[in-house]
């Protein structure tokens, strides 16, 4: 955990709104930052689904933030009510600098959920100790690729087989790339990514989510689109956010039939270029349910070091059994959901996906 020597003493605030340059400046400044800690980000998931904001505070003696939770209120009839630090994202640790500072942090947090009637509170942690050493069992797993080695020792790092080579295919063939941040791409984007998610058998956010996205994050020069193309047709896309020197992979999109193509391997090189030539130190390929072996086994040939995820509900799990990733019930809905048009894919998902945060 990250250490403060500084004992000066601190008061506890918990707010609705803060300055977004404030609080930026603090989430750059703090080693556990990440673009989820970041008021684009937060503006995003507020901005499309409406959540109460909930900030909770450590000031030192002159107003500045010094340990912080950003979390949003979720009140849903469906899936009930929750503090979740935060919604829809892969991690989000406390902002903290020791152990007293969270557990000041985590007492202001149990107060509010009480006096709000929340059944939890959910913290996304990805840093090892941050809790203390007690064992847990990971439900997701996060792989993060150091891109601090030169772009030939990267490339040398992929399997050779299952990367390497169809990397290399794709770029003999007559698959096209580019990058792009327009908003007709992101359609062409949106398209392909509710066919991926209807063969994964799971809903599909909202169209206005990913355009918050692109009109919010754009301007900050934290996102990017990578399309990949075979004779007119996109039969692959990502998007790749940025916040300070991390890239991340958040969401893909590919045609099924065009998979020989290895179009998606490609359009994932070349955002890891990308990334590389603007700085970052790491790519994060972003959360993996631990029950997805498949999936889990593909993130590791990129020559990624894999990071357990601790997700914590408190006072005790009471999570939805159909949110969990390796229940019963969400095996059943996912199931259900491949056998729907991909336009109620779309409608599911926009009028249920703000109760699955």
């Amino acid at each position: 955990m990250v250490t403060r020597t500084d004992s000066a003493p601190v008061s506890v605030q918990v707010r609705e709104t803060v300055d977004a340059r404030t609080w930026d400046d603090f989430v750059e400044r703090h080693p556990l930052g990440t673009i989820y800690h970041s008021s684009p980000w937060q503006r995003v998931i507020q901005q499309t689904y409406g959540y109460l904001p909930l900030f909770f505070f450590l000031e030192d003696s002159e107003g500045a933030i010094v340990g912080a939770i950003p979390s949003l209120y979720v009140q849903s009839w469906l899936t009930g009510k929750r503090i979740v630090a935060y919604p829809f994202s892969d991690s989000c640790d406390p902002l903290v600098a020791n152990s007293g500072e969270l557990n000041t942090l985590l007492a202001s947090l149990e107060q509010t959920r009480s006096h709000m009637k929340a059944a939890f509170y959910e913290l996304r942690l990805q840093t090892p100790g941050l809790l203390g050493a007690s064992p847990y069992t990971p439900h997701y797993f996060n792989y993060h690729l150091s891109l601090s080695p030169p772009l030939d020792d990267i490339f040398r790092s992929f399997h050779k087989n299952c990367i390497q080579r169809p990397i290399k295919a794709a770029e003999k063939g007559e698959v096209e790339t580019r990058v792009s941040t327009s908003d007709s791409d992101l359609k062409v984007f949106y398209r392909l990514h509710t066919q991926t998610r209807r063969r994964q058998g799971v809903p599909v956010q909202p169209f206005r989510f990913f355009r918050n996205l692109l009109a919010t994050l754009v301007p900050h020069d934290m996102l990017r689109l990578f399309l990949a193309h075979h004779r007119g047709k996109c039969v692959a896309a990502i998007v790749v956010l940025r916040c300070g020197k991390r890239a991340y992979y958040k969401y893909g999109a590919s045609d099924k039939a065009s998979m020989p193509l290895k179009a998606n391997q490609l359009i994932m090189w070349e955002a890891i270029r990308w990334a590389k030539q603007a700085g970052c130190n790491c790519f994060d390929f972003g959360r993996t349910s631990s029950s997805n072996e498949g999936l889990n086994q593909y993130k590791s040939r990129w020559g990624t070091e894999r990071i357990p995820l601790q997700y914590l509900q408190c006072p005790d799990s009471r999570k939805t059994k159909a949110l969990d990733e390796s229940s019963v019930q969400h095996a059943f809905i996912t199931a259900m959901m491949t056998r729907l048009p991909a336009i109620m894919i779309r409608l599911i998902g926009e009028v249920s996906y703000k109760h699955f945060a």
